[in-house]
């Protein structure tokens, strides 16, 4: 999973060692593609001993929305240039703009205005006028004649027109957001996030502009409060098994420390390492930080707390968005995106089923393998491979996780003919499973998160390995970093394309037979391909057949051996359909060119291909596979 972190809920812990804890999206658009618990620090700093603060920190007033009418003519001046390039870079600019912590994860602090620099505004208002500016947008896109376009730029033309659409319909659906999840797609959570994992300085000028963001987190959680009161107005209120385990994970931000807060120990460890910054100035830094925390943040999660107490008792028990008016519509929107097809609901929900099958009947060959009984459940025999898989020590895990990844580089010249030059690091925690993109400027790597804090069954790692940082996310984000494409390809990130490449990853080192004599490693790999088929029915079961939370959660034990991440289905529609759905496709399209090329076929310049030119819809994707194989056979003798 990339970017967005999932925390589940503390009965589940098993799943914590056992499933991805996401993420869509450091870049707060959704992502989502969620953000962290405040349980994610991967270590902390001694705190240093400070004096009591002297310093005052500036007033942060509501945020002033230049004026829509005349803000469009500005934009539409800007993108009104002949050539299309150019557009799509003057677009970008528009919109990133308008996104202060995407700039800042990926290290363009040079874009950045130090003296009006403030977190994004997350209102309806705005996004109504970011709604207003995708339409501008969409309607100079399309008035370039596509047919008159070199083939790369038709492919920017559709991702493009794809992305701005989804935009457009998301905004439309805003009201089915619920705002104050934590660590799925919610804000409290991202925020985090943003603050513990994405952001990055290397200077004091940039820390200052950390802490004046900081600042402005009490603005945020206002912002969100007001997000609740309108969706509650909408008739839109976050399930009770969600809410209460979210109101518990803010509550206890609030009730803590200021020392203890992720946000300070996330900071003072940054500050701590740089030399760059005399230890007088780390002085004042911790001292304001300290003060920003206690006045700011901890008030405005005690704040959001309480509101999201007194909304629980409004809460549905129902989790499935089929429930509220509308809700239909929305999930099938939600379908549609994340899978970037046209499957209906029953569809995928069948597939599931089916995929199931398919992997059930793999897994019983090898459980046939190693001598276990055919009578016992998927669970029970999932027990016996834990059991007979080699534990490894906490203080080892990181360690076993750099090695499969060094061994998996040795082996990746033999599928891909370009390999990334940014460096994918294991960062060692108390919670893992996901990947976060390192920054454009080269200041920070990309970073394969794992849960180092207990002993593991060797049982799952390669295949979170493989998916999470080479072959898998590492490997096809920092290559897409690096491709001479329109900068807004290289951040896209559409998530059948993303997850799926992940899911495909895991697959393809069972294809080129990394599991030899490996029976335990690559039950590991089943497991986490049946949590995935087991997504498609689950998800479909909670938005379009309503289903309940224990009805999922036992269909997940049954069919995967392990309780599943319902919470995190029951408030991210549709998001979970993508792994699978993204597999298959690019399954189905590896399978087309091997058929129609023949012994022209070869696998790295199938994968040159897919993950050569940037996240797109698999519709878009399945385009460019068929126009590689037309232009392969022509040049055949």
């Amino acid at each position: 999973m990339v970017k967005k972190i999932i925390i589940l809920p503390n009965n589940i812990e098993r799943i914590i060692m056992k499933t991805y804890l996401l993420a869509t999206a450091i870049a707060l658009s959704i992502s989502a593609c969620g953000g962290s618990g405040s349980s994610n620090n991967s270590s902390t700093a001694p705190t240093p001993v400070v004096t009591p603060p002297s310093i005052t920190l500036p007033v942060v007033n509501d945020y002033v929305l230049d004026d829509t009418a005349t803000l469009l003519v500005q934009i539409t001046s800007q993108l009104q240039v002949s050539n299309i390039d150019d557009f799509f870079s003057q677009a970008f600019t528009i919109t990133s703009a308008r996104n202060i912590e995407s700039l800042i994860s990926d290290g363009l602090f040079e874009l950045i205005d130090n003296d009006t620099v403030q977190l994004s505004n997350i209102s309806d208002v705005f996004n109504e006028q970011s709604k207003a500016i995708y339409q501008v947008i969409l309607q100079q896109l399309e008035s370039y004649d596509r047919a008159l376009l070199s083939q790369s730029q038709q492919i920017s033309y559709d991702v493009y027109q794809a992305e701005i659409t989804s935009k457009i319909q998301w905004i439309d659906f805003k009201d089915f957001e619920y705002p104050a999840t934590y660590g799925f797609f919610g804000w409290p959570g991202s925020t985090e996030t943003f603050f513990t994992q994405a952001f990055t300085f290397n200077d004091k000028a940039q820390a200052d502009i950390y802490l004046t963001l900081l600042n402005q987190l009490n603005r945020r959680f206002k912002q969100i409060e007001a997000l609740l009161d309108a969706r509650k107005a909408a008739g839109i209120i976050e399930p009770t098994v969600t809410l209460n385990y979210s109101q518990g994970l803010v509550a206890s931000i609030a009730n803590s420390a200021a020392s203890a807060t992720s946000y300070y120990q996330a900071f003072n460890q940054q500050l701590s390492a740089l030399d760059s910054i005399s230890t007088a100035d780390k002085a004042t830094l911790r001292e304001t930080a300290l003060l920003t925390i206690n006045e700011k943040v901890i008030p405005a999660y005690a704040s959001l707390a309480s509101k999201m107490s007194a909304l629980a008792n409004e809460a549905p028990s129902q989790i499935g968005f089929g429930q509220f008016p509308g809700g239909k519509a929305f999930y099938d929107f939600t379908l549609n995106y994340y899978t970037s097809g046209n499957l209906t609901a029953d569809q995928i929900h069948q597939l599931g089923i089916d995929e199931l099958s398919r992997i059930h009947s793999e897994m019983r060959v090898l459980f046939d393998q190693l001598g276990y009984p055919q009578n016992e459940t998927i669970a029970q025999l999932y027990a016996r491979v834990d059991s007979d898989a080699e534990l490894i020590p906490a203080n080892q895990t990181k360690a076993v996780y750099e090695s499969l990844i060094a061994n998996a580089y040795l082996e990746l010249p033999k599928l891909f003919n370009v390999l990334p030059q940014q460096e994918v690091i294991v960062v060692g925690g108390t919670s893992g499973g996901y990947y976060i993109a390192g920054s454009d400027d080269g200041s920070r790597p990309g970073a394969f998160y794992a849960n180092t804090s207990q002993s593991s069954p060797y049982t799952t790692m390669p295949t979170l390995a493989y998916h999470e940082a080479v072959p898998g996310h590492h490997l096809q984000i920092a290559l897409a970093n690096e491709l001479d494409l329109p900068v807004f390809r290289k951040k896209s990130n559409f998530t059948s394309f993303i997850e799926g490449w992940g899911l495909y990853a895991e697959r393809l080192a069972k294809d080129a037979n990394w599991y030899a004599n490996d029976a335990i490693g690559d039950l590991g790999r089943l497991q986490f391909e049946a949590m995935r088929a087991a997504r498609l029915v689950i998800d479909t079961g909670i938005h379009s057949k309503g289903w309940s939370y224990n009805q999922a959660d036992q269909f997940h034990i049954e069919n995967v051996g392990f309780a599943g991440a319902i919470a995190r289905y029951s408030v991210w529609p549709g998001q979970a359909t993508a792994y699978m759905t993204g597999m298959l496709k690019i399954l189905e399209l590896r399978q087309k060119a091997q058929n129609e090329l023949g012994d022209a076929y070869d696998i790295k310049a199938f994968h040159d291909v897919v993950i050569g030119n940037g996240s797109m819809p698999l519709n878009i994707l399945t385009t460019v596979v068929e126009n590689y194989i037309a232009e392969t056979l022509a040049l055949q003798p």
